[in-house]
């Protein structure tokens, strides 16, 4: 079986099957310290790559694009490629606009309009200062710029890469950032402001989800139609450590109908992996999900609570991928430590539904030597079929 092969095998519960061994991504700074800690180089890092920028566990598939594929680590490990990412613009293809900038700082707006300022050096996210959609008339104003000429919402290259892709070894998804029906309207008006119309303005809220909830049908449909993928991945960034952001109510007022109308559109053509990306504690969403038709989840993110043999044992078929601690690659981390925390994807192994990697981008406070126990230790579970 090749990567592609696995993962549906994988995610079908087929326990007969040999996992994958993948990780998400990393930071740029964490490449670049296990550069400097000792990792063998195949291929250079591009120039001028910010320190915030990630390096992708999966590879490039419009070559046109600026994503920056892992090619050193994959090799060093004999690591299987990750759910590459289908190119796809949802933006309103806004010209990037400057509006100040000095030695260190740049003012600008971006493609969908948001006010945002950025260090220069990339040591940090930039800070968003001000979002395009405040009330009912930003709304439709906005929507002016989405017309229904999808042919350039679609890669340079189209015709080529989609030949390309019918015959890949490796999976593929569909979806991702910034896209969710709490993650997109966020995105456009910030959070404080989505979740004050929530009570204040209702209507603007659920307009929103269902104009962008056809657009994407529409415009998916033109990938759909022409390529077969393995993921949809939805964007939903919606937990804190302490739990959801929004409680069971909001969720099914102003969520699960445009889930549900999307689900259903996705099962016309045989979709069978609908992932929802969420940090925090995702526990008390799952059941959400699931009534909504969302097949599985990432990346359990272990420093907010999320406990891997609870989640399976309560929702035995419910895809899940990561849940490895990253803080287990720290400096001050003991192989024992390490071990321990493999014991537990042992088991998760042993029921299926489940691909192992770190939860979410390996970060700069990862040491070589960790990463490189780790990554030998688990591949030699799965390659041995340890559990």
């Amino acid at each position: 079986m090749n990567s592609r092969e696995r993962f549906n095998s994988v995610m079908g519960f087929d326990l007969e099957t040999k996992n994958l061994k993948c990780e998400y991504g990393y930071w740029v700074s964490t490449v670049l310290r296990f550069i400097n800690e000792g990792m063998p180089v195949f291929k250079e890092l591009p120039q001028n790559l910010i320190l915030n920028g990630n390096i992708n566990g999966y590879p490039k598939v419009d070559p046109g694009s600026s994503e920056v594929p892992d090619e050193n680590i994959r090799q060093v490990f004999d690591l299987d490629p990750y759910i590459a990412k289908m190119p796809f613009d949802l933006s309103p293809q806004l010209k990037e606009e400057i509006i100040s900038e000095d030695e260190h700082f740049k003012v600008y707006k971006d493609k969908y309009g948001i006010k945002l300022k950025a260090r220069k050096d990339g040591t940090s996210a930039p800070l968003d200062l001000d979002f395009p959609l405040k009330n009912d008339d930003d709304f439709e104003n906005y929507k002016d710029y989405y017309d229904n000429d999808f042919n350039k919402r679609l890669p340079k290259d189209w015709e080529n890469i989609k030949k390309d892709l019918k015959n890949r070894d490796f999976p593929l998804r569909l979806g991702g950032n910034p896209y969710g029906f709490l993650g997109f309207p966020r995105h456009l008006m910030g959070t404080t402001s989505l979740f004050m119309n929530y009570y204040d303005n209702p209507g603007l809220i659920k307009k929103i989800n269902e104009f962008f909830l056809n657009y994407v049908m529409s415009y998916w449909d033109k990938f759909l139609s022409h390529v077969e993928v393995d993921c949809i991945l939805i964007f939903e960034d919606m937990a804190f450590k302490s739990g959801s952001m929004v409680s069971k109510e909001i969720f099914n007022e102003f969520m699960k109908p445009y889930y549900l109308k999307l689900v259903d559109f996705l099962k016309q053509y045989g979709i069978k992996n609908i992932i929802v990306d969420s940090d925090g504690f995702v526990e008390e969403l799952i059941p959400l999900f699931i009534e909504c038709g969302i097949t599985g989840m990432l990346p359990f993110e272990i420093a907010a609570g999320n406990d891997l043999i609870k989640i399976r044992k309560n929702y035995p078929d419910f895809q899940l991928l990561g849940g490895i601690d990253k803080r287990i690659l720290f400096a001050e981390k003991k192989e024992a430590e390490i071990n321990l925390e493999l014991e537990k994807v042992k088991a998760l192994l042993s029921k299926g539904g489940y691909i192992p990697h770190i939860d979410h981008l390996v970060s700069e406070d990862a040491t070589w030597k960790n990463f490189t126990y780790y990554r030998n230790s688990l591949n030699r579970i799965i390659e041995k079929k340890d559990y």
